[in-house]
């Protein structure tokens, strides 16, 4: 597994650097009035790229976006329970994009680019490659959730200490 974080990673890096360089050099040769058209085609290709490959990475290094303000208010076994709907949710979404984006590229393997001889289902292709790295990720997850309700130990979620938990620890520290 780490070999593939490693790969997701390199593969985000070395795409987004690209996406970087192409948008900033179309943008800088345009001032000069010197058109690179097919910049906006492979532009779009890696941003869809990175979108869903990063969407993996970040899942895989809990770094997506969620309500931890609120979640972490809850007991251990109440996230735990949380994060299971959670993750059938997201696994049952992700599936849909496999099998309607591998539809999508099927239809889209003759429609080519706008200016580049490549087929545009290089760029639906992220759709069900990353949503496929996802599904790994969060089967990998649901299976720790159950796990988690069978031998009745939540020491692998996250925890944030709440402010309530914080008042009620100091006072039986002091006695009060």
């Amino acid at each position: 597994m780490k070999v593939i974080l490693k790969l997701e990673e390199y593969f985000v890096v070395i795409f987004l650097a690209l996406l970087i360089v192409l948008v900033f050099l179309a943008a800088a040769l345009r001032w000069f009035g010197i058109s690179v058209a097919w910049s906006v085609d492979v532009a779009q290709m890696l941003f869809a790229w990175v979108c869903f490959i990063g969407a993996d990475l970040a899942l895989r290094q809990d770094r997506h976006v969620g309500l931890d303000m609120l979640v972490s208010r809850f007991p251990p076994k109440t996230r735990n329970g949380l994060a299971l709907v959670l993750n059938l949710l997201m696994l049952a979404f992700c599936l849909l994009v496999i099998v309607y984006g591998t539809r999508l590229c099927i239809q889209n393997y003759r429609r080519y680019f706008n200016t580049l001889p490549i087929s545009y289902s290089l760029v639906t292709a992220a759709g069900p490659v990353g949503c496929f790295l996802l599904c790994t990720t969060i089967v990998r997850r649901i299976i720790l959730n159950i796990r988690n309700f069978i031998q009745n130990d939540y020491s692998q979620i996250n925890y944030t200490e709440t402010v309530a938990d914080s008042d009620q620890a100091g006072q039986t520290e002091s006695g009060v």
